[in-house]
This record gives C-alpha cells, structure tokens and sequence, in this order.
C-alpha cells in the first residue's frame, strides 16, 4: 500500500475522530446523536455517486427502521451554532469516507485488517501530534490562564497522583481504542461499511438498555424511558431485518419480505439496475447478481 494512500486514510481517519468530537462540544447531545444517525444515507450516497454500489430497496428499508428507532430513543434536545454545524457536516463527511476506505483498500491491495490498521497508525501518529503540538503545548489565552499539556506532564512527572492516574486512565482507553479498531476494520473488510454502522446502533441500543438496567435511577425519567423502550423496540427490528435480508442474498434464498409481500407490492420495492452496475453486497467485491 503506497504512503500516499496510507497518509490519505490515516488523515480520514484523524479527521473523523477530531471533528465528532468538536460536534459533540459545540453542538448539543441530540444534535450530536442526528450527526450519527446521517453517516448511513451519506455513506449509500458516496457509494452510489462514486463507486457505483448500490443498496436494494429492501435493505433501505430496513435500515429505514432501524434510523427512526435510534432517532426516537436518542434524540431528544437539538440546539446546534453555526460552527457546531459545521463540525458535525464535517464530521459525518469524514466518517463516512473514512468508513468506505477501511473496506475498499483491503480489497484494492489485498491486504487484512491488521495490516490496514498497522499500515496507517504511524501516519495517525505523526498527524495527531502535530494537531496536538499547535493547539494544546502553546497558551494563546495568558491572562485568562491555560493548562497546556507541557504543564500537566511537569506535574504528572513530578509525582502528582492525580495525573498520573488520568495518563493511566488515556493508556487503557488507548488499548480499548485499538481493539475496536481491529474489530471495526476486521468487520468492514469482510462485510460493509454500511453493515458497520447498522452493528454500531445496535450497540447504541444496547448501551440505552444495560444503562437502564446498571443504573436504575434514570428511571426517574418516564417519557424518556418510554421514548427509549419504543424507539430501542423498532431499531432492534431494524437490525434483525437487515441481517436477515443480507444473509438470505448472500444465501440466494427468498426473504421474509419475498414471502409475505403481495407481488405488486415487491414489484415496487424490488430495485432494477441497468448493466454495468452492482449492488451493496456482503463479500470482497460487489455482484450485480444479488440485484
């Protein structure tokens, strides 16, 4: 893989990180969450305009449901600014390229996830340091005072626990970090970019429900409790409908959908494309003939 293309996916990658962060700092909990649930029509739209990859009209459906089910049981306040708008536009952009390159250059040079992973970490390395270095060593605010990154290691190494708990705390979230990337581009690379995203809002579903069981106080909260009941009721839909659709495609089987639709009613929602262009599908590369 050549070091313009490790850079390329690296930055998409760094950018992807930076950017819902700061839309999460400038922009409220519910916008945040609306930024998350857009990555998945942005990344059929990339698909579609620049790769010529489509998703049948079924599987839109299905991730129809599941988006509306997360939405209902994760949006609540939307308060946005002007820049916190722009974060998140950027955000999802950043995401959603970066996503589809974690799948598309595993098949492009033949290589695995932990190769993809080991290939772009030092680039990510160097770029985070470099943000770092001009936004965090330096106070550009002295008379209101900063607490730079140069002073907190003074202090962490100059026998400061609370400090040097925290660095342990970042090393071990360093350590998670690296495993959900495997994991991510391990699943990427054998399925989609898409089906990556449909997993992360069923993990979403689940952090609402192991919330509500480990911490029974937000109970407290009726409508939001009934808001995330239902909402987490239809995304788990959602998701079962999905994996059911993509197995039985890749399976050359009929669907649920196949049996218990009328004809015309499958006749509308049944996608036809023309030659030459191929369906989102599960595999290393797309095939027209799941279309």
């Amino acid at each position: 893989m050549p070091q313009a293309e490790k850079f390329k996916v690296a930055a998409a990658g760094f950018a992807s990180i930076g950017f819902m962060n700061l839309s999460l700092n400038y922009n409220s909990v519910g916008f945040y969450q609306i930024t998350k649930l857009t990555i998945v029509p942005v990344t059929l739209a990339i698909n579609a305009f620049a790769y010529s990859v489509h998703a049948s009209a079924k599987i839109k459906i299905a991730l129809l449901i599941l988006l509306a089910g997360v939405g209902v049981a994760t949006v609540s306040d939307v308060q946005l600014r002007p820049l916190g708008l722009l974060f998140g536009v950027l955000a999802v952009l950043t995401t959603a390229v970066f996503q589809i390159w974690q799948g598309t250059k595993q098949k492009e040079f033949g290589i695995s996830a932990t190769q993809l992973q080991a290939g772009i970490a030092s680039w990510q390395s160097a770029q985070a340091l470099a943000v770092a270095a001009a936004t965090e060593v330096y106070c550009y605010s002295p008379t209101e005072g900063c607490d730079t990154s140069a002073t907190f290691f003074q202090d962490a190494f100059a026998g400061n626990v609370g400090r040097q708990y925290t660095l342990w705390v970042v090393l071990g979230t360093c350590f998670l970090a690296l495993a959900v990337n495997l994991c991510s581009f391990g699943l990427i690379g054998r399925t989609s970019a898409i089906t990556f995203q449909v997993v992360g809002h069923a993990k979403t579903c689940l952090v609402l429900v192991g919330g509500y069981m480990l911490f029974p106080a937000k109970l407290a909260d009726t409508q939001q409790l009934y808001n995330n009941i239902m909402g987490v009721s239809v995304a788990m839909i959602g998701v079962i409908l999905y994996g059911h659709i993509k197995h039985a495609s890749g399976q050359d089987m009929p669907d649920c959908l196949d049996q218990t639709c009328p004809g015309p009613v499958l006749y509308l929602i049944e996608p036809k494309y023309s030659e030459g262009e191929r369906e989102e599908t599960e595999g290393l590369k797309g095939s027209a003939n799941n279309a």
